[in-house]
């Protein structure tokens, strides 16, 4: 007994001291679930990592450039923001220009989303978050394939977490509009969700009076990121590079040679699109007719607010024409909780059947549709010997840090491999074979008359939808006239033909 009271005449029992030990409870859970997140989400990806993906190497290249440099839409074309490849450039600087340096950060990613989503789901229900949590992951994966996707499911999900969190106002007006703001550096559709943010925000009741502090602060929280990104690309002679592209390019993009789609063809093409995720949907739907239903039995469950969500992201994969199915993603976080919310307590006809049978069954119609309609190919595997053996015969070739490469479709990951930079800032083989713009026809002209040293043509056998015959009629005129091959390097799921330009003598 005497030990017991002098162990507590030991104990600090400060103010400061019981703070810490607050701080410290409330920052343990969250780290707890994303530790087991994050664990979840590495299994699930683990049959999913050797598989080849045609806008990866795209994102690992753009990084792998700006790690010597070379920043985004000086040295490679797009329309999307640079938020991913920043976090994708970091990423290489620990682990280099492989494809392990944008799984790391789509993983990372996924798992702070299905984080999220366990804290949002557990405002109505923990069933319900902990079902959201396990299906993000996976579903996120199936339906998208595409790592660039992640960064945007875990800011706007975590903007949404920080905008109905109990912190005091101006606190959570400045961090919903912090997350919003790195979603629009990821995808500028993201503005849709941010709107409706912005609304939750100032339209609150605790907002009454407040209403000005609120506005500022959220805007002050987002336009930092975009600004900083704007200030560093301005202080490198890059800011009217990074508006054209990622602002006016975007903008225009969806009447664009490329997508060739009305806006009636985008709502022609929205059903089709959301096959993966139909479960999802109709369940998301009768939590809106049943509303009533889930404010009885679940009355902390902020449907509204899921709602909404839900709405805007329907708007942004319209807005975008439905064109990829990748586009969806955007919608599977509100979808994903909506849905649970509804299977666990707005479907009195199933009677007594207990809430995890009911999400059980959800997941399965969730994740069996999706992998039935699975975007990648699973004999599809990351060439690692053909690209092992094209850089080998490069290198016997003694290249100079001067010379170029020219991979005309797939094969980027050879400009990481031996280091050699693209001709033009025209790179990624949309660009180049599709009619992507105006003038994608010149930028393949454009990247033939700079004469790089190396061209590297992919197994064609695999080829994009939108590739012009033309376009190959110029590659392989210009081959046989200028280059000589000097490699053919090929595995079970790829080949490369390797060409070097030849010397006038040799011609």
């Amino acid at each position: 007994m005497t030990d017991f009271a002098a162990r507590i005449r030991e104990q600090d029992f400060s103010a400061r001291a019981l703070m810490r030990r607050i701080g410290a409870s409330l920052l343990g859970l969250p780290l707890a679930v994303y530790g087991v997140a994050l664990a979840w989400t590495l299994l699930v990806q683990l049959p999913l990592l050797g598989l080849d993906r045609i806008d990866e190497v795209f994102y690992v290249e753009v990084a792998h450039l700006w790690t010597k440099g070379v920043l985004p839409y000086v040295g490679a074309f797009d329309v999307k923001p640079p938020g991913f490849l920043a976090l994708v450039a970091a990423t290489q600087l620990a682990l280099g220009p492989s494809p392990a340096s944008a799984r790391a950060v789509a993983i990372a990613l996924d798992a702070a989303t299905a984080t999220a989503l366990f804290f949002l789901g557990r405002l109505g229900s923990v069933r319900v978050g902990l079902f959201a949590a396990i299906v993000y992951p996976p579903l996120s994966e199936l339906v998208s394939f595409n790592d660039f996707y992640s960064a945007v499911g875990a800011a706007t999900t975590l903007a949404f977490l920080a905008a109905l969190s109990p912190i005091r106002l101006l606190r959570r007006a400045a961090l919903t509009g912090l997350a919003a703001g790195a979603a629009f550096c990821v995808k500028q559709t993201a503005a849709f969700e941010a709107v409706v943010l912005f609304f939750m925000l100032v339209g609150g009741r605790d907002a009454a009076g407040r209403r000005t502090g609120a506005t500022l602060a959220f805007l002050c929280g987002a336009s930092l990121i975009p600004f900083a990104f704007l200030v560093c690309f301005a202080r490198c002679g890059a800011a009217r590079a990074l508006i054209e592209d990622a602002v006016v390019g975007a903008l225009m993009r969806p009447a664009s040679p490329a997508e060739g789609l009305t806006f009636i063809d985008g709502v022609l093409l929205f059903l089709p699109s959301h096959r993966s995720i139909l479960a999802l949907i109709l369940l998301a739907g009768l939590a809106a007719v049943r509303r009533r239903a889930l404010a009885e039995t679940l009355p902390g469950a902020p449907v509204a607010a899921f709602e909404a969500w839900l709405l805007a992201a329907l708007l942004a994969t319209l807005a975008q024409r439905s064109l990829h199915v990748a586009y969806v993603s955007q919608e599977l976080p509100p979808a994903l909780l909506l849905a649970g919310l509804s299977a666990a307590r707005a479907i009195p006809e199933l009677g007594r059947t207990p809430e995890w049978t009911r999400l059980g069954a959800l997941a399965l119609l969730s994740l069996a549709p999706a992998l039935q309609s699975f975007g990648g190919h699973w004999s599809n595997r990351h060439p690692t010997s053909a690209i092992a053996a094209a850089t080998a015969a490069i290198r016997a070739t003694r290249p100079t840090g001067s010379d170029k490469l020219l991979a005309v479709n797939r094969g980027l990951w050879l400009n990481a491999a031996t280091d050699l930079d693209p001709p033009t800032r025209y790179i990624h083989p949309a660009h180049i074979l599709c009619q992507f713009d105006g003038r994608s026809g010149e930028n393949l002209d454009d990247a033939l008359a700079a004469a790089p040293r190396y061209v590297v043509v992919a197994d064609r056998r695999q080829r994009l939808s939108c590739e012009r015959p033309e376009r190959w009629d110029k590659i392989e005129a210009t081959l046989h006239e200028n280059y000589r091959p000097i490699a053919h390097a090929a595995e079970e799921s790829e080949a490369y033909d390797v060409y070097e330009r030849a010397a006038t003598s040799d011609r």
